[in-house]
C-alpha cells in the first residue's frame, strides 16, 4: 500500500509539473514576453516553480533574455521572451497531382513553402520523394531551426486514432496504415484529414467558435465542423463528408463511384475544365467576357449555392468557404447569396457565408499548426518536452 501511495504521489507530482510548464509556455507564447513576477501573479504559481520552468525553456532555446525594466526597489526585473523561431513545423498537403509544403515557426508565420508537381503513387518511393522535397524547402529557410516533425493533410477519411487512412476516393485508395508512410521519414510524422487540418488552422489563428468549414480543392469539396473551437470528429472519424452529398443524382460521375456529387461539381477541375486548374487564367478570361467561362461560372455558382444552402440548413451555422478559389470569389459573394436566397426557406435568411482569406494554403499550414499546438501543450505524439530536448541535442 505504501508503494502504491508513493507511485501515485510521484504520478501526481509529474502531472502537476507538466501542467505548470504548459501554462507558463502558453502564457509566454501569447504574451510574447513577461517578467517572472508577471508570470507568477498571472498564473498563481510559486516563484521557485516559475524560475525552474523558465530555466528549462532556456535550455530548450524556447525562451531568451529580454530587456531590463526599471527597478521597483532591488534588482532590475528582466523579461523572458518567447523565441518563436526556436523550432519550425512542417505541414504537407497531398493532392492527386501535387504536394504543397509549408514550414511555419511557432507563431504560425510562414518560414518557407513551395508546391511541387508529384502525382500520387503511395508507395515507399513516393513518400521518400516527399521527404526529399521537404528537405529542399527546409534549406530555403532564412533561419535553420530544428524541426518538430511533419504533419500531412490527406484528402481522405482518417481513423479516430489517426493510425489508418480509411479511404481517399480522389486517390482511389483505402485502408492504408500510417506506419507505412512513417517508414519513409526520419522524423516524427502525423496524418490528419485535410479539411480538419484547414479548419483547425482557422480556429488557431482567429479564435473562431462555431462554424461549418467547406474547402474547395482541385479535385472536390471537403468539410469540417467546428464546435466551441474544437473539430467535431463524429462517431467514426468522418463527419462533414459534404463532397459526396448528391446535388444531381443523374449527373456527372464522381470519384466515389456515384454520380452528381458536390465534389464532382464543386472541384476546380470541373470549374476550369482542366486537370491543371488555372484560376488566374480562368478569371482573366471571365473578365474579358469569354462566353464559355461565363457559362461555366454561372453554373458553378448555382451548384455552390445549392451545396452551401444544404449545409446551412443542416447545421444552422455560418459557413466558412476556404481554398484557392476564395480570393476570386470575394467580388461574387453577392451573386452567390442571391442564388442562395432563391430557395424559399432561405429567402429572409441573414448572410451566413464567410470567406477564409487568411491563407491560400489552409491544409498544409493547418497541419503544421496542429503539430505546434501539440508541442505547446506537451502532447506531441506522446513526446514530451524532455524527449524533444534530448532529440535536438543528438
Amino acid at each position: 500500500m505504501k508503494e502504491e501511495s508513493k507511485n501515485r504521489n510521484l504520478l501526481n507530482s509529474s502531472s502537476v509539473r507538466s501542467n505548470n510548464r504548459v501554462r507558463v509556455l502558453n502564457y509566454l507564447h501569447q504574451a510574447g514576453g513577461a517578467t517572472q513576477t508577471e508570470i507568477r501573479d498571472a498564473l498563481h504559481l510559486s516563484g521557485p516553480t516559475v524560475i525552474q520552468t523558465l530555466q528549462e525553456f532556456r535550455e530548450m532555446g524556447l525562451v531568451g533574455e529580454g530587456e531590463s525594466l526599471p527597478s521597483q526597489g532591488g534588482r532590475k526585473p528582466r523579461t523572458s521572451v518567447f523565441q518563436y523561431d526556436a523550432w519550425h513545423s512542417v505541414g504537407v498537403e497531398i493532392r492527386r497531382r501535387h504536394v504543397d509544403i509549408r514550414v511555419l515557426n511557432l507563431k504560425g508565420e510562414l518560414a518557407a513553402g513551395r508546391t511541387f508537381r508529384l502525382p500520387y503513387a503511395g508507395d515507399t518511393g513516393y513518400w521518400r520523394q516527399v521527404e526529399r522535397l521537404i528537405g529542399e524547402v527546409l534549406r530555403e529557410r532564412e533561419n535553420q531551426s530544428p524541426v518538430l516533425g511533419t504533419a500531412i493533410g490527406f484528402p481522405g477519411e482518417i481513423s479516430p486514432d489517426r493510425e489508418r487512412i480509411l479511404r481517399a476516393t480522389v486517390l482511389g485508395i483505402e485502408e492504408i496504415p500510417v506506419s507505412r508512410i512513417r517508414e519513409a521519414f526520419s522524423g516524427l510524422v502525423q496524418v490528419e484529414y485535410g479539411a480538419n487540418a484547414g479548419a483547425f488552422g482557422l480556429v488557431w489563428r482567429t479564435g473562431l467558435q462555431d462554424a461549418v468549414y467547406v474547402i474547395i480543392t482541385d479535385n472536390g469539396v471537403a468539410g469540417a465542423i467546428i464546435i466551441d473551437r474544437k473539430i467535431y470528429r463524429g462517431k467514426n472519424g468522418r463527419p462533414a463528408a459534404f463532397g459526396h452529398v448528391p446535388l444531381n443524382p443523374d449527373g456527372i460521375p464522381c470519384s466515389c463511384g456515384s454520380r452528381g456529387c458536390w465534389a464532382a461539381y464543386g472541384s476546380l477541375t470541373y470549374l476550369t475544365g482542366s486537370e491543371e486548374p488555372d484560376l488566374k487564367g480562368f478569371f482573366r478570361r471571365l473578365e474579358e467576357g469569354d462566353p464559355i467561362c461565363a457559362g461555366r461560372w454561372e453554373q458553378y455558382l448555382s451548384y455552390l449555392a445549392q451545396g452551401l444552402a444544404s449545409v446551412h440548413l443542416a447545421y444552422d451555422l455560418d459557413v466558412i468557404v476556404a481554398g484557392k478559389l476564395t480570393p476570386y470569389l470575394e467580388k461574387w459573394v453577392n451573386r452567390l447569396e442571391e442564388k442562395i436566397r432563391a430557395y424559399p426557406v432561405l429567402k429572409k435568411e441573414p448572410p451566413f457565408i464567410r470567406l477564409n482569406t487568411v491563407t491560400d494554403n489552409p491544409i498544409a499550414e493547418g497541419a503544421a499548426l496542429m503539430l505546434i499546438d501539440s508541442f505547446l501543450n506537451d502532447s506531441l505524439d506522446q513526446m514530451g518536452f524532455e524527449e524533444i530536448l534530448a532529440r535536438d541535442r543528438k
